[in-house]
C-alpha cells in the first residue's frame, strides 16, 4: 500500500521550513545559546559537525567548553506528526531513564527534555542526551553498491560478525524480558506523578506512520484499555481494515479493492488462531517497535562492540508474545516492505537469507540464556521458537507494521502456513458480490478524486518551485483545500 502523496507533498514543503529555521537559529547564536542554559554550569557551546538525519529526528553533536558533549535531538518536522510529536518525546525519554536504571544496556543518559511549549525557538520537543562517540552500525551494515538505496545487510558480511553482533542485542532483549508490566498500554508520561487505572492507547510506530503518512487516524478512543493480548491483537489488525476504508489511493483499482477486501477481513478473524494462551493475560513487557541493528552504535569498522543503543522511540507496554517473536530485523529491513514482495507467491531469495539468520539468532539466544541463571528455562528462545513453529511471527510482523499489502512477505508466508485450502475456506466467508463490488467501486472513485487533487496540488508545487508562492503560502492552501483547517 503506498502513502498519501497528497500529505506527503505538503510534509516535504513543511519539513524544508523547519529546517529553514533550524539552520536560522543556529546562524544567529540562538541554538547554542539555548543549549548551554541546560548545562549544570551554563557552559557555552558549538555545533561539532553537521546536522544528523534520520528517518524521524534531527540531531546535533554539541560540545561544550569543558570537553563534554551531548546530542541535542528534535523530532522532524514533516516526519513526526505535530499532535504526537510531544508525546513521542517523552515515551522515549521514559523507555531511556527506565533502561538506564534496570539494565546494564549502553543506552544515552538524559540530560534535559522538553515539549514544543517549552522551547523558546519554535523548534518542537527536544531531548538532549550524552553523545555517544561511535559508528552507526546501519552504516557498516548497509550495502554502499547498491543498485537502489536499501537496509538489507549487505552479502559479505561474514558469519562470525553477524553472530557476534546478534549475541551482543540477544542479551540486551534477554534484560529487557525481565521486566514485566501489568497492563498494555503507553508508558507513564516522566511529568506524571501518578497514572490512571487504565494506560492510554500507545503511540506505536504503526499507528503513527498511518497517521502521518496515510492521513487516518486509527487510534479509536485512546482511554480505552486492553484486558487481554487478544484485545490488543484484535484492535491492531482492525487498524489495517481503517487504513484500507478511509485512506483514498489505498487500493489501485477495482480487482485489487477486492482482493484487499478479503484478505485484511481473514486477517482480522485470524488473531484468536494466533493468540499464546500462557500469555493472554500477562505479564506483559516493554515493546519498541523499531529496535533492531540500525539502533546500535559500535565501536568502529573493525570492532563491532555495541557501545551504544539509541533511537528508542515508538516504545510503549505490549504482548509478551509480540516481544518474544522471531524478530523481523534480522537484515536490518522490515520483510513487510517492497523488496521483500512475493510475486505469484513465490518467496523471494532474500527469504533463505532471513531462515539461516533466524537459525543463527535463535542459537544465540539460547546460548545466551544458559549463561544466565534467571534464564535457565529458556522462556525467550522457547517464544521465539513457538512463533516461527505456529507462524505467529508473521502476523507479528503485519501487527507492528503499517500499509501492508496482500502480496507482501509476510502475508504470503501466512497464507502458506495455513495452507491455500484453509485460507480459500476463510476467504469465502467475506466473498458477497454485492459487498465486494459496491467496496470497489467506491474505492474506485475515491482514487479518482484523489488522482485530481494530487495533480491539482502537484500544479501549485510547481508554482513554488518555480518561486511564484511562497512555502508558507503552499502548505496553507494544501491545509485549506484538504479540509485540514477552515478557510479564513
Amino acid at each position: 500500500m503506498e502513502t498519501n502523496a497528497l500529505i506527503d507533498l505538503v510534509h516535504q514543503v513543511q519539513g524544508e521550513l523547519w529546517v529553514d529555521k533550524v539552520n536560522e537559529t543556529y546562524r544567529t547564536g540562538r541554538l547554542c545559546q539555548w543549549v548551554s542554559t541546560f548545562h549544570p554550569n551554563k557552559l557555552p557551546c558549538q555545533l561539532d559537525g553537521t546536522f544528523h538525519h534520520g528517518a524521524f529526528n534531527a540531531g546535533m553533536k554539541m560540545v561544550f567548553s569543558d570537553s563534554t558533549a551531548w546530542m541535542v535531538r528534535f523530532p522532524r518536522a514533516g516526519m513526526v506528526c505535530d499532535n504526537c510529536a510531544d508525546e513521542k518525546v517523552a515515551m522515549e525519554v521514559t523507555a531511556l531513564n527506565l533502561i538506564h536504571d534496570r539494565t546494564t544496556i549502553p543506552v544515552p543518559k538524559v540530560q534535559a527534555w522538553g515539549s514544543a511549549a517549552t522551547n523558546p525557538l519554535g523548534l518542537g520537543p527536544f531531548i538532549m542526551m550524552d553523545f555517544i562517540d561511535g559508528v552507526s552500525l546501519s552504516d557498516i551494515l548497509r550495502d554502499p553498491n547498491a543498485e537502489r538505496p536499501s537496509r538489507v545487510v549487505r552479502e559479505d558480511i561474514s558469519n562470525s560478525d553477524i553472530e557476534y553482533i546478534y549475541r551482543q542485542l540477544a542479551n540486551f532483549l534477554l534484560q529487557l524480558f525481565m521486566l514485566d508490566f501489568d497492563q498494555i498500554g503507553s508508558l507513564p508520561s516522566p511529568q506524571t506523578e501518578a497514572q490512571g487505572p487504565t494506560p492510554p492507547r500507545p503511540l506505536t510506530f504503526k499507528a503513527h506512520s498511518i497517521l502521518q503518512n496515510g492521513g487516518i487516524d486509527i487510534f479509536g478512543d485512546r482511554a480505552k484499555g486492553f484486558a487481554t493480548t487478544t484485545e490488543y491483537f484484535q484492535y491492531v489488525a482492525k487498524q489495517d481494515w481503517e487504513q484500507l476504508v478511509h485512506q483514498p489511493n489505498s487500493t489501485v483499482g477495482s480487482y485489487d479493492a477486492q482482493n484487499k477486501y478479503m484478505a485484511f477481513k481473514v486477517l482480522e478473524g485470524l488473531v484468536p488462531d494466533f493468540v499464546h494462551p500462557k500469555y493472554n493475560h500477562g505479564k506483559f513487557k516493554l515493546i519498541c517497535d523499531d529496535l533492531g541493528l540500525a539502533n546500535l552504535i559500535v565501536r568502529g569498522r573493525e570492532d563491532l562492540t555495541v557501545i551504544g543503543v539509541v533511537d528508542l522511540e515508538w516504545s510503549y507496554i505490549g504482548p509478551t508474545q509480540l516481544f518474544g517473536s522471531a524478530p523481523w530485523w534480522l537484515l536490518q529491513d522490515r520483510p513487510v516492505n517492497s523488496a521483500w514482495d512475493c510475486k505469484d507467491d513465490e518467496l523471494p531469495t532474500i527469504a533463505s537469507r532471513y531462515s539461516k539468520c533466524l537459525e543463527t539468532f535463535i542459537r544465540v539466544l539460547e546460548e545466551e540464556e544458559a549463561r544466565i541463571p534467571e534464564h535457565q528455562e529458556k522462556e525467550l528462545s522457547s517464544l521465539v521458537k513457538w512463533s516461527q513453529a505456529s507462524g505467529a511471527m508473521w502476523l507479528h510482523m503485519l501487527l507492528l507494521s503499517g500499509f501492508n499489502d496482500h502480496r507482501s512477505f509476510p502475508f504470503t508466508q501466512l497464507r502458506r502456513h495455513l495452507g491455500a485450502t484453509e485460507w480459500a475456506r476463510r476467504e469465502k466467508e467475506f466473498d458477497n458480490a454485492a459487498e465486494l463490488g459496491a467496496f470497489a467501486a467506491r474505492k474506485v472513485s475515491d482514487l479518482d478524486n484523489y488522482d485530481k487533487a494530487l495533480e491539482e496540488l502537484e500544479d501549485k508545487k510547481a508554482l513554488l518551485d518555480s518561486g511564484k508562492i511562497t512555502k508558507e503560502e503552499f502548505v496553507a492552501n494544501a491545509l485549506i483545500d484538504s479540509g485540514l483547517v477552515p478557510a479564513p
